[in-house]
This record gives structure tokens, sequence and C-alpha cells, in this order.
């Protein structure tokens, strides 16, 4: 995992950042699919920059940048934090994404303290409901025709993960891949 690495989104990603958000197969996905202006991108940083409820992290292989992992809502009374990331680069080795989310939640959940991290899936999405769950998320219910894609309205799955859980479920995907940090 030494070639793994989170760090905090700067302004020198912002560009790659953009052309990964407004991609097609990042945007499907989102609750705001619309395609995001240079404009639009630029104030968005300049909150989060002011805004100490969120954090924006980079996925780094080695040098190379293959994703992003964002955390928001960040309540320190009740430790508890919603998230939401993406793999922007479409050649990411196999495995990036559980990589990505162990050296994510184990930040949030180790560095920051936070007794539950909270997600929401859109239902149509398969692939990220999978992930939630390999790595210990479990649904808390369904918001119902919560969000309107090409016309249609979707349904939305509440998931969170509670630290406890994610420290059994952590050492077993770590055993799966060949050792333990």
């Amino acid at each position: 995992m030494d070639e793994f690495t989170l760090k905090a989104l700067s302004e020198k990603e912002l560009s790659l950042i953009l052309q990964w958000r407004n991609s097609k197969r990042v945007r499907a996905f989102m609750y705001d699919d619309h395609l995001i202006t240079w404009k639009e991108h630029l104030e968005w940083f300049q909150h989060l920059m002011n805004n100490p409820q969120k954090k924006v992290m980079i996925f780094y292989h080695g040098n190379q940048p293959l994703g992003l992992v964002q955390f928001f809502d960040m309540d320190q009374t009740h430790a508890r934090c919603y998230w939401g990331f993406y793999i922007g680069e479409e050649a990411a080795p196999k495995g990036t994404g559980t990589m990505m989310g162990i050296l994510a939640l184990d930040k949030m959940f180790q560095e920051e303290g936070m007794h539950k991290i909270c997600a929401e899936v859109i239902q149509t999405n398969e692939v990220s409901l999978h992930f939630h769950k390999k790595l210990g998320f479990e649904a808390e219910g369904k918001f119902v025709e919560h969000v309107r894609k090409e016309g249609l309205f979707i349904d939305v799955i509440p998931m969170a993960l509670l630290h406890e859980q994610w420290k059994i479920v952590r050492e077993g995907l770590l055993e799966n891949k060949g050792g333990k940090r």
C-alpha cells in the first residue's frame, strides 16, 4: 500500500479534476450531472478552501493521480460525515478503488476521529452499491424517487459504516491484498 497516497487537493490539480468530473462516466452517477464550467469549478474550489467541514483529496499511485475522494458535512459533535469519490483515470489498475477506499476511510476514522461515515448511492449505480457493501457499508433505507436522471426519478440508497465495523472489514480486505499495513 506504500505506493498509494492521498494528498489534499491543490490548485495545480484543478484542470485534471474538472476533466474527470465532466467525463460522462463520472457525471452519470452524480446528483448534479450538468457539464461544469471553469468558473463554477473555481467557485467550488474557493468555497472548499474556506470550509472546515469539507476535505477533498486526490488519490495517487506513485506520482500518477487516479481519483478523488471527498468528505463533507463533517460534524465533530456527532463524529459523523458523508463521503463521495470517483476514479478519474479510466485505465486505473485493478484494485484502485479498494485501495483508495482503505486509505480514505482510515484517514477519517483514525486521524479525524469519525464514528460514522455516510453515503448516498443512486440505485442504478450497481458498481458503487457493491463497492460500498465490500467496504462494510450497510443500507439504512431508501430515498424514493430522490433524483431525476434523463427524465426519470430514481431512488437513492443511504448507506453508512461505523468505525467498529470498519476495523473488522479492513482486516479482511488487507488479507485479500496479500499483507497488512
